[in-house]
């Protein structure tokens, strides 16, 4: 039997989860099944207008722009328990939501519609909202005595080859030149991974029990530090720095600048090599805080270990060759949760990976 256009549209008319098909980058509401129009408190006269037309409070929430970026990228956004304000009539309810933009490529991988699905877990967040945020300041504090001392562990294995290499240079004074440079690049190697062990302990001590210590951090000019901090550990990853606008935030500057350094530090270090890398930071506000956006072109995730990044020690299986502890996601996820704000990673194999960072006007 033939599949064709109309038999997809009725299967997708009586499915049960809300769609919506969006054909163009001004977001034209090609498709809508009454389980999505229910959501939007719309009817089927919203049809072949576009979505910031219909909904002007979208936009101000930043879900356009999200649309608009996987229509650029072709990358596929999933989010679980979003916040999203819905009017209804002369009011507005707060409603929240599983949700997919799924980005329709074609064989140039070119984006050529966007399927959303949503499903109403309201319901489901609010059961839950009082023992995870009774909860999420323990939990906080445990998962960074557990990364504290997972790192002064780390320290156990370079500390042994300077002992082992000072021993034996000491007792063989006449060696040839070829084994002691040898040894003094084994020295230079665990003095760095020393380094870099001490520089994550102490920034998680710091953020520990100062989360409360907000401050005015002017981002551009705190971005372009970190990024030059950050190129100076990766000398030979060549990566090109595009910065579009950059909001002050109102927050810890010990946690701002370990989600922040970690995350542009994996995007230099899992560069793609193979073409001209860049890493695209910018940063909208919308009615409930301010956004910010890091796009890479990198060597992205595989899609089935999406749902892992953020577990501790976790680590993407195309990039066991690299270097690194597995904690970074883990501890941003950690810090920017406990601002009352959330992160969102959307990713393809070989295509490039989207951080999404959300920081609420309440941290103020």
């Amino acid at each position: 039997m033939i599949v064709n256009d109309s038999m997809i549209l009725s299967l997708l008319k009586q499915s049960p989860l809300a769609t919506a098909i969006y054909d163009g980058y001004d977001l034209n509401i090609a498709y809508a099944n009454q389980a999505m129009l229910d959501i939007w408190r719309a009817d089927e006269s919203i049809l072949g207008k576009t979505l910031c037309a219909c909904f002007p409070n979208f936009v101000k929430e930043g879900f356009s722009s999200i649309l608009k970026n996987v229509w650029k990228t072709g990358i596929t956004y999933r989010a679980t328990e979003t916040p999203a304000n819905i009017i209804d009539g002369d009011s507005k309810v707060k409603r929240y939501f599983d949700f997919e933009y799924r980005a329709m490529v074609d064989e140039k991988g070119q984006c050529y519609a966007i399927l959303h699905t949503a499903s109403d877990v309201t319901d489901r967040k609010l059961a839950h909202h009082r023992m995870e945020r009774q909860s999420e300041q323990l939990s906080l504090r445990n998962k960074l005595d557990v990364l504290t001392n997972t790192l002064a562990h780390d320290l156990k294995n370079p500390l042994s080859v300077l002992k082992l290499g000072n021993d034996f240079l000491s007792k063989n004074e006449h060696i040839p030149e070829k084994v002691s440079k040898r040894w003094y690049k084994n020295f230079s190697d665990s003095i760095q991974n020393i380094e870099s062990i001490i520089n994550q302990t102490l920034q998680i001590n710091t953020v520990r029990g100062t989360v409360n210590k907000l401050e005015e951090i002017i981002m551009d000019q705190k971005v372009a530090y970190w990024i030059k901090e950050v190129k100076s550990n990766y000398p030979d990853q060549q990566v090109e720095f595009r910065l579009g606008n950059l909001y002050t935030l109102y927050a810890d500057y010990g946690a701002v600048y370990q989600i922040f350094i970690n995350l542009i530090g994996n995007a230099v270090k899992y560069a793609d090599k193979a073409e001209q890398a860049y890493l695209s930071i910018h940063s909208e506000i919308i009615d409930s805080g301010i956004v910010y956006m890091l796009e890479d072109n990198g060597i992205g995730i595989p899609e089935a270990e999406l749902n892992e990044m953020f577990q501790l020690q976790v680590r993407e299986s195309n990039v066991a060759h690299r270097k690194g502890s597995g904690i970074g996601l883990s501890l941003v996820k950690d810090l920017i949760e406990f601002f009352g704000g959330n992160i969102n990673l959307s990713s393809e194999l070989g295509k490039g990976t989207v951080v999404r960072l959300f920081f609420p006007h309440s941290i103020k």
